[in-house]
């Protein structure tokens, strides 16, 4: 038995298996990346993400009885939408048929989207997933965010330095930053969940990287919860941070703290005013900063506000 694992000329065959999690994972016995990817993505990685995608994808156009109140021909007539919107949009296809043909989603995924994943640069990597599981998660009517929920889960197996956020990728791993946005992105207060959606699309803009906005939105979002809670609509979040700290004993610490943020906003490179007049150096760092400890805020803000309304 033990020959059956040699090659024609007599030496074991090595790097055959690639199990993450496996026996030779945990005790070091084959290189199995556990770095961070950011800008590249490995080819083992590649191969399971379009693995996985298709997986999906099948689930959804052939047995989605829990995602669709549709019977299988409706499930059919998905994967024809799904296929032609995808061409049209994503590769500028002609999506042109003859009366009665459609489109069969597997020959598109494996013609095109396939490719994609396996060949095409990070970013259109991620670009093709994004509208692949949006396309879905906006029409689905049961068990909602399944999608995000099972590429979110492959991306933390993988080490990919990614996550669905909402609709949007974004460059977040931490599962606590990730539950604190998604928290202020689902508040149940109109302007405040817009500044904060705002804030998460333009920190996920990777063609067009507008930093400055997404901290502009972040502490919009602070604003507009303490104009709430003050019954004030005009009041700044200075303003409006003094007010609430003295009717609502708001930690001195918390308030000097976002006070001295908002006055970053202010002055620096025209994030809050002046838009187009200054320069601005804002980086990545700074606007997920800005993105998470808002979000945290705006989530403490709204407990608060809460406990004193009951």
């Amino acid at each position: 038995m033990y020959n059956r694992f040699r090659t024609a000329n007599g030496i074991r065959a090595k790097g055959i298996v690639r199990l993450r999690g496996g026996f030779s994972e945990r005790y070091g016995l084959s290189e199995i990346n556990k770095i961070q990817q950011i800008d590249e993505f490995d080819d083992d990685t590649r191969i399971r993400l379009n693995n996985e995608l298709f997986i999906l994808l099948e689930h959804a156009f052939e047995h989605g009885t829990d995602l669709f109140d549709v019977g299988t021909r409706g499930l059919e007539k998905l994967g024809h939408f799904f296929s032609k919107d995808i061409l049209n949009d994503a590769f500028c296809k002609d999506t042109r048929l003859d009366r009665g043909d459609y489109f069969s989603w597997r020959l598109v995924y494996n013609d095109n989207i396939s490719t994609v994943i396996l060949s095409a640069t990070y970013n259109e990597v991620l670009d093709i997933v994004q509208f692949c599981c949006n396309w879905i998660e906006r029409i689905i009517q049961r068990n909602r965010g399944t999608f995000y929920s099972s590429i979110n889960d492959f991306f933390k197996k993988e080490y990919v330095g990614y996550r669905f956020l909402e609709e949007f990728i974004v460059p977040i791993t931490d599962e606590m930053e990730l539950k604190e946005i998604a928290e202020a992105c689902n508040n149940k207060y109109d302007g405040a969940r817009s500044h904060m959606k705002k804030a998460v699309q333009f920190l996920a803009d990777r063609e067009k990287k507008d930093y400055k906005n997404c901290i502009k939105e972040s502490i919009s979002a602070v604003e507009s919860i303490c104009q709430i809670i003050t019954g004030n609509s005009k009041a700044t979040l200075g303003d409006a941070l003094k007010e609430i700290s003295k009717a609502r004993a708001l930690h001195p610490a918390l308030k000097e703290g976002f006070s001295k943020l908002y006055g970053y906003t202010s002055d620096q490179g025209g994030i809050r005013h002046a838009e187009g007049l200054f320069e601005s150096n804002v980086s990545f760092d700074e606007a997920k900063y800005f993105l998470v400890s808002c979000s945290a805020f705006v989530n403490y803000l709204i407990a608060e506000y809460a406990k004193g309304s009951n």
